[in-house]
C-alpha cells in the first residue's frame, strides 16, 4: 500500500498548520464515507480492481480513520466493500511500480531514494492498521466477499467479523514471494502463534466456515441481506453500551493482552481504570438508571445504519 508525494505533501502542510491529518482532504473516488451521528460505514471501492489497496484507496482509508476521531459521538463503525470481492489485498501493479522504479534509478541516490520510498510506505499503511485498530469505537467487518493478504489485515483490526458464506479467506502473500509482515501483528492477536504459522507459510485458501473455526472472522452468514440483518442486529445490541465505557474495555483489552497475567504493572493498571472508571458521569448515570429501573441516556435511541 503506497501513499503518493501529493498526498504525503498536503497532509505534511495540514499538519503544520495544527489541524488533524487528512480532516480537509477531500476522498477519492476509491472509498466511500457515509455517516451518521452515532454510526459510519467505510466502503472499499475499486470492484473493478478486487478492491486491491492501492494509494489511493490507503489514502481514503487515512481520511476516514481521521473523520472518525474528528467525531466523538460515533460509537459503531462498519468496513465493507463494493463489488463481489472484499479486498484483494495490496495491488500488484504497485509493486510492480515500485519495483520498476527502484530498477532504473539502481545507482547512487537514486537507488537510495526508492528504498525510502519502499520503507515509507510500508511504515505507512503499518501506521494505518495501528490506528484502526485503536479506533476508540466499535469497529465491525461486513465482508461482502473474499479477503486476500491485506485485506485479512483489515478484517483482523476490526472488533467482529461478518463475512458471507461464498468469500473465501487467503494468506496468499508466499505465494507471490512477499511475507504478511504489516498486517502479522493483528493476525497472530487473532489466532494465535502456532495457526498464523500455517497459514502464512502455506498461503492456503480457506472457506468462510475454515475461517470462522480458526478464529479469522466470527459470523459466516449467507446473502447480503443477511450481511445487512447482521448489521442490525450488532447495533441493536452495541446501543446498550455506554460509549466511553465501551472505548476503555476495548483499550483494557490491548493493554492485559499485551503485559504477564498476573504482573504487578497490571494489577495496578487494571485497579486504577476501575477506579478511574468509578469517578465517570456515564458511571454515574448508568446507576442512577439501574436504580431507577429505566434506560440509560446512551440507551435511550436506537443506533441506526446510514442511509
Amino acid at each position: 500500500c503506497w501513499s503518493s508525494p501529493a498526498s504525503k505533501a498536503l497532509i505534511s502542510t495540514t499538519r503544520r498548520q495544527g489541524r488533524p491529518a487528512q480532516m480537509d482532504m477531500k476522498l477519492p473516488a476509491e472509498l466511500r464515507y457515509e455517516a451518521n451521528e452515532h454510526v459510519a460505514v467505510i466502503t472499499l471501492n475499486r470492484p473493478q480492481e478486487r478492491n486491491a489497496l492501492d494509494e489511493r484507496l490507503t489514502l481514503g482509508l487515512q481520511i476516514a480513520v481521521a473523520r472518525i476521531k474528528a467525531s466523538p459521538a460515533l460509537r459503531v463503525v462498519f468496513l465493507t466493500g463494493n463489488g463481489p470481492m472484499f479486498c484483494a489485498g495490496g495491488d500488484p501493479k504497485g509493486f510492480q511500480r515500485m519495483a520498476a522504479a527502484a530498477a532504473e534509478e539502481s545507482s547512487g541516490n537514486g537507488a537510495d531514494n526508492q528504498s525510502n520510498k519502499n520503507d515509507e510506505s510500508a511504515v505507512a499503511f503499518a501506521k494505518l492498521l495501528r490506528e484502526l485498530d485503536e479506533l476508540p469505537v466499535y469497529v465491525v467487518a461486513l465482508a461482502n466477499g473474499t479477503a486476500m493478504g491485506g485485506g485479512v489485515g483489515l478484517l483482523c483490526v476490526c472488533d467482529y467479523v461478518v463475512i458471507k458464506h461464498a468469500a473465501s479467506v487467503a494468506l496468499s502473500e508466499v505465494k507471490l514471494g512477499v511475507i504478511p509482515a504489516t498486517i502479522s501483528p493483528y493476525v497472530v492477536g487473532r489466532v494465535g502463534a502456532a495457526r498464523a504459522r500455517r497459514l502464512f507459510m502455506t498461503g492456503e485458501t480457506l472457506r468462510a466456515e475454515q475461517a470462522r473455526d480458526l478464529g479469522l472472522v466470527d459470523e459466516v452468514v449467507v446473502t447480503d441481506a443477511d450481511l445487512r440483518a447482521a448489521a442490525d442486529r450488532i447495533l441493536a445490541a452495541a446501543q446498550s453500551a455506554a460509549p466511553g465505557a465501551a472505548a476503555a474495555a476495548k483499550a483494557l483489552v490491548r493493554e492485559v493482552a499485551a503485559a504477564p497475567r498476573g504482573s504487578d504493572e497490571i494489577l495496578r493498571y487494571t485497579a486504577a481504570e476501575l477506579a478511574r472508571v468509578r469517578l465517570t458521569d456515564e458511571c454515574a448515570a448508568g446507576m442512577k438508571a439501574v436504580l431507577a429501573r429505566e434506560k440509560p441516556p446512551w440507551a435511550k435511541a436506537p443506533l441506526v445504519y446510514p442511509a
